[in-house]
């Protein structure tokens, strides 16, 4: 008999109200019995634990317990099944994510009575899924003596086979490409390691793995990333909205620890260990107050390592591995300001243009008094928009204003060419700066025709340095501003430094990893503009007839 009171306190969010409403009721004793199950069976292999039980505390536990103790009622089976046949769990780095993953694994394997069970402890590459079968799966059957006595292993491929059910534990990993076709057909539980670096197509091959068994689950377990147009930040988001009752998913069990995602700098300073209790429940005894504020006094030396200390220790999302700029600072830049109120101030243009399908940016910098105001206009090709539209929101982006989309599969110049020409005459720039590479005929044709002077910006890591610390010294006094294009406020996110450690000479490149779709064309022409823009006399070569020089 299911208690009904029990069902009740066991409520925790929207959906669990709904799910109750519904139906589904909590079984205390199939809970308990799967807590039982780890903590007697399952045995620690490494550090000063090493041998002794696992013992679920804070989130585990809790975890552990909903996972299997809500269940509803199935009429295809004709009996009481588990609720959840998802579980999407963010947790901030250092709180026991992976060996509580394998606990899971093994539980399914061998505790969970299912005959011929198929476990699949999933990463994003071969190594980091062995990591988990072969560090603690497979270490915790060969600690425990009742699991070893009833599983063989196969070191060779990592496969850990319960005898008694038939059932086996083995990893999976998406960059294997020569095994993708076969992922289609899996049937079993998907046990999923640091979701944020997955791929989505990886994904979407597994996400029908057990559909036809009773009681499958798909669990995934991550630290929030750096790369929010991927699979993991769009289940993040999913995740939240579930939480949050905005979308109903009676199946899924979320459960978050984070900090605020819009949490500034200056708040962190503030607190700092207010946020981090509030992204890692093992705060106090897995891990150390004492040690978490030494790692955020290293880490807020630079941008960069903040950065990643939000995303590793508070679990809040960033844009790039190593960022150059702080979200903070180019969020404090944004000003209500329109084309009309910049008409009549001097200005210097930037051109990134492209040569075949990525995105091609015009950048203008406005002098107002101590202010240098921005304006960045872009174009990308409709088919490269098509193509791309599950990493990032182009034809939103579009249809709102901030980018223009070039009928057909290419870059035309010539198409450019009238439009670029117009925004010249508008607001008569003092100068064109460009990257020779792509631009050098256009940017002749522009000037014979608009009588705008060009100046070339040598792609030289020396120049660069120099314009890249003007654009950031200017964006920390606040000097500089933006309107709140939403495709330049996109790249200001994930755009990096390349930094030679030697000669300290830098430029602005694509992060190494989130796809060749995180470009940065817009932040390049508009530090190229800002650079001519400090540095200019305000006279216009219109007014003039004289060129500045670099």
């Amino acid at each position: 008999m299911i208690a009904h009171d029990a069902s009740a306190k066991w409520i925790r969010n929207a959906a669990d109200e709904r799910a109750f409403e519904r139906g589904c009721r909590f079984d205390e004793d199939a809970a308990h019995f799967a807590v039982q199950w780890i903590e007697r069976y399952c045995r620690l292999y490494e550090g000063e634990s090493a041998g002794e039980p696992l013992t679920l505390r804070d989130w585990q536990l809790d975890a552990t317990l909903r996972i299997f103790g809500w269940i509803r009622w199935s009429e295809r089976w004709n009996r009481w099944v588990r609720r959840f046949r998802q579980a999407s769990i963010w947790i901030a780095k250092k709180n026991k994510k992976s060996p509580t993953l394998a606990a899971w694994g093994l539980y399914l394997l061998c505790g969970d009575g299912e005959q011929g069970q198929k476990v699949f402890l999933a990463a994003k590459d071969g190594k980091q899924a062995r990591e988990i079968a072969g560090k603690h799966a497979i270490e915790m059957v060969q600690s425990s003596p009742e699991l070893r006595a009833e599983c063989s292993i196969n070191l060779s491929c990592m496969r850990i086979t319960h005898e008694p059910t038939r059932s086996i534990m083995q990893p999976l990993s998406s960059s294997n490409s020569r095994t993708q076709q076969s992922k289609e057909g899996l049937n079993g539980c998907i046990l999923i390691d640091e979701t944020h670096i997955v791929d989505r197509e990886f994904v979407n091959r597994i996400s029908r793995a057990g559909i036809s068994r009773s009681e499958p689950i798909h669990i995934e377990v991550s630290t929030a990333g750096n790369n929010p147009d991927g699979y993991g930040f769009e289940r993040f988001k999913y995740a939240q909205a579930v939480e949050s009752g905005t979308i109903i998913d009676d199946e899924l069990l979320t459960a978050i620890y984070a900090a605020p995602q819009d949490l500034s700098d200056e708040a962190l300073a503030a607190d700092p260990l207010k946020f981090g209790r509030m992204a890692n429940p093992a705060f106090g005894h897995t891990v150390e107050p004492d040690e978490f504020l030494r790692d955020y006094e290293r880490s807020r030396s630079s941008v960069d390592r903040l950065a990643e200390f939000k995303m590793y220790r508070l679990n809040v999302w960033q844009r790039a591995s190593n960022p150059w700029l702080s979200q903070d600072t180019w969020n404090a830049g944004l000003s209500c300001f329109t084309e009309s109120d910049c008409e009549g101030l001097d200005c210097w243009a930037g051109l990134d243009l492209s040569l075949t399908r990525d995105m091609s940016a015009f950048a203008l910098a406005f002098r107002d008094e101590e202010l240098v105001k921005l304006l960045v206009y872009f174009w990308l090709p409709q088919s490269r928009a098509e193509d791309l539209r599950d990493k990032a929101s182009y034809t939103q982006w579009a249809e709102e204003g901030h980018l223009r989309l070039i009928p057909g599969d290419t870059i035309d110049h010539n198409y450019l060419k009238p439009q670029l020409a117009e925004l010249i005459e508008r607001f008569r720039p003092v100068e064109l700066v460009y990257d020779k590479k792509f631009a050098e005929q256009l940017t002749a044709d522009l000037e014979d025709e608009t009588g705008v002077d060009r100046i070339e910006f040598a792609q030289t890591p020396l120049l660069y340095t120099t314009a890249c610390g003007d654009f950031e010294r200017f964006l920390l006094e606040g000097r500089i501003k933006h309107n709140g294009n939403l495709v330049l406020s996109w790249q200001a996110g994930h755009v990096c430094l390349d930094r030679n450690p030697k000669t300290n000479l830098c430029r602005p490149v694509k992060p190494k990893t989130g796809g060749d779709h995180l470009t940065i064309d817009g932040i390049a022409a508009a530090v190229m503009a800002t650079s001519r823009a400090v540095k200019g006399d305000g006279v216009s070569a219109y007014d003039s007839g004289e060129s500045l020089s670099l």
